[in-house]
């Protein structure tokens, strides 16, 4: 049995207020319904000239029912809206759809493998064999120190930038960008990769086929890694290449309003 629930791993609450509110003209925080509950009273009378009859008589209550609607259920509203009005579902495009279908201010599902970026991947792993590592006295605290030290600036990246990510859709061709407000995720940033994730979002920019897009800011980044002193003596210590991460076209930066399976 198909009961289209969906298991959140992100989800812009706020973003999804202002679409149900525009698609039904208010907001609605909290629903009621009233309840009647009965019951069945069996007895006999007399019926003049028939002898005895049955008669039942019902008795009962009302009560009203009162609950939050949550996010989840204002977002099943819109999108049940948005899917009979026709909204696009891909997993795949060709150069005909892409053209047809990716446009600015186009809200669009898509389908496909979720990645976060190399550094965040190499940053995770790096803290993950320090730690044991160190541990071990295998591996010198200094450079555990270093692994921490990245990670808490990417942190501070992320926490005013977004959280950068990249969804490919099943023909390896095209892929979507993203960058995830840190308070809108619903499970550990951990959780949040894999091969099959469903991610509703608006199209804010196009990238040509054969144009790249740099991931993050590198100037701002060099400005975190480094203090001022080093920056005037010109020995700012090298970024990783890692941060170096672009997105090469055909691709689209958008806007994401929910990720689930």
């Amino acid at each position: 049995m198909k009961l289209g629930f969906r298991d959140f791993y992100y989800l812009d609450a706020d973003y999804v207020d202002n679409l149900l509110g525009y698609i039904e003209g208010y907001i609605e925080e909290e629903v009621s319904a009233l309840e009647r509950e009965e019951t069945t009273v069996q007895g006999k009378a007399k019926a003049m000239g028939f002898g005895e009859a049955g008669r039942d008589s019902k008795s009962g209550k009302e009560f009203t029912r009162r609950g939050k609607i949550t996010p989840e259920i204002k977002f099943k509203r819109v999108i049940d809206y948005l899917i009979a009005n026709d909204l696009d579902q891909r997993d795949a495009f060709d150069n005909d759809l892409w053209e047809i279908l990716i446009q600015e201010d186009e809200i669009i599902e898509v389908r496909g493998s979720l990645h976060f970026t190399q550094i965040y991947d190499l940053v995770k792993e790096a803290k993950y064999i320090g730690n044991v590592g160190s541990g071990l006295g295998v591996i010198d605290q200094q450079e555990v120190e270093t692994v921490t030290f990245m990670l808490d600036k990417l942190k501070e990246i992320q926490e005013k930038n977004g959280i950068p990510i990249r969804v490919n859709t099943r023909d390896a061709i095209y892929s979507f960008i993203a960058y995830l407000n840190e308070k809108h995720l619903m499970k550990d940033q951990v959780d949040i990769v894999g091969n099959d994730f469903k991610m509703l979002c608006k199209v804010e920019r196009l990238i040509p086929k054969g144009e790249k897009m740099e991931l993050f800011d590198l100037k701002e980044i060099e400005r975190k890694f480094s203090n001022r002193e080093q920056r005037r003596k010109n020995k700012v210590t090298p970024l990783p290449k890692e941060f170096n991460e672009s997105v090469e076209g055909p691709s689209a930066v958008v806007l994401p309003i929910a990720i689930y399976r």
